[in-house]
């Protein structure tokens, strides 16, 4: 690589350790402040075990269901609870099945455990009802119902500040039996009635029939029970009753020091194999510690920025021994890559000359090691628990990002070092004996 070349990545290197350091460091927020980025808090999300949270298990009631369907009941108890709990499918919580009926569910971060059971174990049955415009009006039920339903999004009516669910029946046979009862109903002056789960979400007039399939629910008294509403509406109802069996608070006590006590570790597995890098590899070993050094921080980088993307990375005990286990790893291939490069010098060979081989001889072994890593993590995560994914994912993680620092960051110091004229001796590298030494010139 030219040396221009070589300065230009030093550069850019270098500036990704700036922008690393700023945000890793604990007030970055102020940091993003001062270069205009504003509303902004990139911190690492923590799972269940290290932050405390509620723990609920419910129980469905299959009494009333066949038994070849049980599984299929199941199934969709899943379904409508996760939807609940996780719309977008990227939160931190963990739903699962548990045995044959429970479903348990672990909300990180969540305090009000009783709350959270109303608000997931909700039958969420929706009716429309019409209402006859007679003295003692009798509401009929229609067979219109949630399953309509296309989608709900809680809003602001812009004319009365109110907060509404816009909603979309589905296209087809939904729209046109809601288009027939909002035109019956306007024609004969009656009322529109909403209901969910006994609570009326609407009761009004139809001023013009609804043909298209869009309508609004008024009636809720603030924006975050009508977004609740929403979340019920679009996950649907429960296929079969469940019943709350239990819940659980946990502190973050332990999760506190399960945090301080995988930091220790965390800190003294890098210092270790630190000291063992430079023992036994010298100066080639200081930059691959001052690699390792990057690594460890473009990790915790991207655990900060996952968080503000719609896939953010949960950090879990599991997940904390990803990352450690991934220390080791990132190591691996600067040992592959120097011990190439001792071979080539004790053949003769100049630092400079050996750096670049030792690198082209090593780079089929760290892919293949690294890819044969990665499918690992794939199967884990794809067949995995909860728990096990959360290790598959930051070990995943740990190995791109070592290559990352390990063929470029490394390479770059190395490279850099090598056309020093302290760098070229070969001495600076390994404590075996170099039999031939410089008998190429330094390119």
């Amino acid at each position: 690589m030219q040396p221009k070349q070589l300065r230009r990545r030093l550069v850019i290197i270098v500036l990704l350790a700036a922008i690393a350091i700023a945000l890793v460091l604990p007030r970055e927020d102020r940091i993003l402040r001062a270069i205009g980025i504003k509303n902004l808090t990139p911190k690492v999300k923590l799972g269940l075990d290290l932050q405390g949270g509620t723990s609920l298990t419910y129980e469905a009631d299959l009494n009333d269901t066949p038994t070849e369907e049980r599984s299929k009941a199941m199934e969709g108890v899943l379904n409508v609870i996760t939807k609940r709990v996780n719309p977008t499918g990227t939160s931190e919580a963990v739903i699962q099945q548990s045995g044959q009926n429970r479903i348990v569910v672990q909300l990180p971060g969540v305090t009000d455990a009783q709350a959270a059971a109303d608000q997931i174990g909700r039958t969420a049955q929706l009716s429309f009802y019409s209402l006859s415009g007679d003295e003692q009006p009798v509401p009929e039920q229609t067979d219109l119902t949630g399953k309509d339903l296309e989608q709900a999004t809680a809003d602001i009516d812009p004319q009365t500040a109110t907060p509404i669910i816009r909603f979309n029946m589905k296209s087809g046979d939904a729209t046109k039996k809601f288009s027939e009862l909002t035109t019956k109903i306007n024609q004969s002056g009656g009322r529109l009635v909403i209901v969910l789960d006994n609570e009326v979400l609407f009761n009004g007039t139809v001023s013009t029939p609804i043909t298209d399939g869009v309508g609004q629910m008024t009636g809720f008294e603030d924006v975050q029970t009508a977004k609740e509403t929403a979340v019920l509406l679009n996950a649907g109802a429960l296929p079969v009753p469940v019943a709350l069996s239990s819940q659980q608070t946990i502190g973050a006590t332990l999760g506190s020091e399960s945090i301080a006590r995988s930091m220790i570790a965390g800190v003294i597995g890098i210092v270790a194999v630190m000291l063992f890098m430079i023992f036994s590899y010298r100066w080639a070993g200081v930059i691959a510690s001052a690699a390792l050094t990057l690594y460890a921080l473009f990790n915790i980088v991207i655990f900060k920025l996952a968080s503000i993307t719609p896939w953010p990375i949960v950090l879990t005990l599991a997940g904390i021994a990803g990352f450690v286990l991934s220390v080791g790893m990132a190591v691996d291939a600067n040992i592959l890559i120097f011990e190439r490069m001792k071979e080539e010098m004790r053949s003769g060979k100049t630092v400079h000359t050996a750096m670049i081989t030792g690198f082209k001889r090593a780079w089929s072994s760290i892919r293949d090691s690294n890819i044969s890593t990665l499918l690992t993590c794939l199967i884990l995560y794809t067949f995995g628990a909860p728990i096990i994914k959360g290790f598959a994912v930051t070990l995943a993680l740990g190995v791109m990002i070592s290559m990352v620092t390990a063929i470029t960051i490394s390479r770059t110091f190395l490279q850099l070092f090598a056309d020093t004229k302290f760098g070229s001796n070969p001495k600076r590298y390994s404590n075996i004996p170099v039999e031939h030494t410089g008998k190429e010139a330094v390119s």
